[in-house]
């Protein structure tokens, strides 16, 4: 019995996650209340109270049970080459655009990183949760320098600026399709988004 109370308090607990990703992504996160997400789940304010003792550890947990797109998309790959970290890449980046285009999910998350959260006080900042998330720093150092040694990019590429370019450019490419998804089926056009970047990668000095 105490092993199905345990469960159930898990699954409330989810249920109540999933329940403020939406709000959140629809309504934004500032103007969300603990009330809204204990309403909107068919709750009482003491059921929420009784998981989450604010929005701020709400929405940090949020986070917490995320697992890193291109981490999930990597394991999941068929093609797994180590003699080229360039085509990995590549691969990497297209299968991570295609999920997020395809999974509301992903969807919602993105919605509120880039769209409808002011980042504030004690919560998780944009950059934390970006790098433990969506774009992590040093992965995706390690798979440049990795390309470098192997002569699929330039030697004397400048591996941060390149990270900060290649970041500037997906991130812009998800914000955009976020707010008009009807100019860019990022599905279908995946493979050309991520082939204009990897050219700009291998371009000779």
């Amino acid at each position: 019995m105490a092993r199905k109370t345990k469960a159930d308090a898990l699954k409330t607990r989810q249920h109540l996650l999933d329940v403020a990703i939406t709000l959140f992504a629809k309504n934004g996160v500032s103007t969300t209340t603990l009330a809204d997400i204990a309403d909107a789940a068919g709750m009482t304010r003491g059921a929420i109270y009784w998981h989450f003792d604010s929005k701020v550890s709400l929405f940090n947990e949020i986070w917490n049970i995320q697992s890193c797109i291109a981490l999930e998309i990597r394991r999941k790959l068929k093609i797994q080459n180590p003699d080229n970290d360039l085509k990995l890449l590549r691969e990497i980046i297209i299968e991570t655009l295609k999920f997020i285009s395809t999974d509301r999910r992903q969807h919602e998350l993105l919605q509120i990183l880039y769209h409808t959260c002011e980042f504030n006080g004690e919560m998780y900042s944009e950059r934390e949760i970006r790098e433990r998330y969506w774009f992590n720093r040093e992965r995706m150092k390690k798979l440049l320098r990795n390309c470098i040694s192997k002569g699929q990019i330039p030697v004397n590429t400048n591996v941060e600026l390149a990270i900060t370019i290649i970041h500037g450019y997906l991130s812009g490419i998800v914000k955009n399709w976020l707010m008009q998804p009807e100019n860019l089926n990022l599905y279908e056009q995946a493979p050309d988004v991520v082939d204009s970047l990897i050219a700009m990668l291998t371009k000779s000095a």
